[in-house]
């Protein structure tokens, strides 16, 4: 089992040792254009990533820009709130009381645009003073959920009440009320002011004209959208806030969020803001699409860009893979033929030699001669030979069988074949295989006992271990067991065997230490 996995690591050693330089050079363009692409989408990355924070910052800005000019719209009307309880317990509702109330009521109404009504009820809910009319008989405001609140809870603080619609004129409003008490402590009534949601409309508009976006103000204890830029046209309640926006703006006080509009569908991204005094939130997003507007078309054109340097990458380095390797096919391969060549295959040789001793595997040489070559030459003339050896060529490359096996042309008529990891017997079949491939080419041979184009084949076995002497030998011993081959009558197949003993000096003769296959 190990010297089968040592095998096949020499012959994946071998294949990765003749890797040509067309190879590696595919690699360095694959790994520029990879470099290329990785260059470019981490930069898109960058810009992509880069404009999400800098909509963060900027929605973080303007939402806390308006949270400050609603809080202080909220407290303004709060501080009239106050003032007026003040007035109400202090001077009480009588005739000329409410006299001066409506007077101050209507003016501080005139003067301020974000009231749209001021008002006080008694302990019943009946209106008792309205800014907007004279005289409010009539008018009860018992089933209101802020009448209500203050006429169960003893606290005195101000009330943000819901989105509202007036009985007066059907404008929507958001209320800001606080209780009035009896000298006693008992309850004596609400004083309530209507902050214009229309005015909240208005200035949302505004902003939202310059920065684009949504601008919206929600309240924090319901799922009511108080006012939205661009507006939306909703019922009484206002357009609904998505639990996943609710969930998101919970916690801090302050933050950023990504969210799908429940009103409209569209994937926006932005921040939001809450009131530090009031149950109120204010939210600045920007559509995900429109953030990322001018990163698409730097995409685009980038794409186009990074195509057109990849074409161009992958173009010229085409070309200098295949001029390289036509010089390198020139400088290793055997014009003709088109086997390895001499030089091609001395390297071959000494590199696989080298490799077989380190691994303990086997290396087989067999050279090969085409008989009596040169009278097909003289009966058939140079071109036809030239056709004779091309033929050879190609029947011996046809009989290799293993990804590590190498065939090539030595010189002239001679050719060899370097087989890696195989031993004798194997050596000696491939090239029995061989010598019966060129018979059956049948290529006719008027200058050969045969008739026939044939060849001879010296086999030579490297064995670790067993065999010495270097590459130059092996390929010796596969030159003379050659010899002895075609001594022996040719068309035939000799393997070299190591003389026994020596006898005389005449034995030492090439042919010497030879035994037929």
């Amino acid at each position: 089992m190990a010297q089968l996995l040592a095998l096949r690591f020499g012959l994946i050693e071998s294949l990765i040792a003749r890797l040509s330089l067309q190879g590696r050079m595919l690699g360095v363009i694959a790994c520029v254009c990879v470099a290329l692409v990785g260059t470019e989408v981490w930069q898109l990355q960058r810009v992509y990533d880069a404009n999400i924070q800098q909509t963060e910052v900027v929605t973080s800005n303007t939402a806390r820009s308006m949270a400050e000019q609603v809080e202080t719209t909220i407290k303004t009307a709060d501080t009239i709130v106050a003032s007026l309880v003040g007035r109400v317990e202090a001077e009480g509702t009588g005739p000329e009381a409410r006299a001066r109330l409506s007077g101050l009521m209507t003016s501080l109404a005139t003067a301020l645009p974000a009231i749209h009504e001021m008002g006080i009820t008694d302990s019943q809910g009946n209106a008792i003073v309205k800014s907007l009319t004279v005289n409010p008989a009539g008018l009860n405001y018992g089933e209101r959920t802020y009448f209500h609140y203050h006429a169960t809870h003893p606290e005195r603080g101000a009330l943000i009440g819901a989105r509202l619609k007036s009985k007066i004129d059907g404008s929507y409003n958001i209320t800001v009320t606080r209780r009035i008490n009896h000298a006693d402590g008992s309850f004596a009534g609400v004083v309530v002011t209507s902050v214009s949601l229309a005015f909240f409309q208005r200035l949302f508009d505004q902003m939202q004209a310059k920065s684009g976006g949504v601008i919206a103000l929600l309240a924090d204890d319901d799922t009511t959208t108080l006012a939205r830029s661009p507006f939306v046209a909703s019922g009484a309640d206002g357009p609904a806030v998505s639990s996943e926006l609710r969930r998101q703006m919970r916690n801090p006080r302050a933050g950023s969020l990504t969210y799908t509009s429940g009103i409209d569908g569209v994937p926006r991204l932005g921040s939001y803001q809450h009131l530090s005094e009031f149950p109120l939130t204010l939210l600045v997003s920007q559509s995900a699409w429109d953030v990322q507007r001018g990163w698409r078309s730097e995409l685009r054109w980038h794409a186009i860009i990074l195509a057109i340097v990849v074409i161009v990458v992958i173009v010229l380095g085409g070309r200098a893979v295949e001029a390289n390797r036509v010089l390198n096919t020139l400088a290793t391969h055997d014009g003709l033929t088109g086997l390895a060549n001499r030089r091609y295959l001395d390297a071959t040789i000494e590199r696989e030699f080298r490799r077989a001793a380190r691994s303990r595997q086997p290396l087989s040489i067999v050279m090969i001669d085409i008989d009596h070559f040169k009278g097909y030459n003289d009966c058939y003339g140079h071109p036809a030979g030239d056709d004779c050896l091309c033929a050879v060529a190609g029947a011996i490359q046809g009989c290799l069988r293993r990804a590590g096996d190498l065939a090539g042309r030595y010189g002239g008529e001679e050719f060899i074949a370097v087989l890696p990891g195989s031993d004798a017997p194997r050596a000696l079949a491939f090239a029995e295989r061989m010598r019966l491939t060129v018979r059956g080419l049948a290529l006719q041979h008027g200058r050969s006992e045969r008739g026939i184009v044939t060849l001879s084949a010296g086999v030579a076995t490297f064995v670790p271990g067993r065999s010495a002497g270097s590459w130059q030998v092996l390929l010796g011993d596969a030159d003379a067991a050659l010899y002895a081959a075609k001594a022996s009558g040719r068309d035939r197949v000799q393997i070299y065997a190591p003389p026994q003993a020596v006898i005389s000096p005449a034995n030492r003769a090439r042919a010497g230490g030879l035994q037929a296959a």
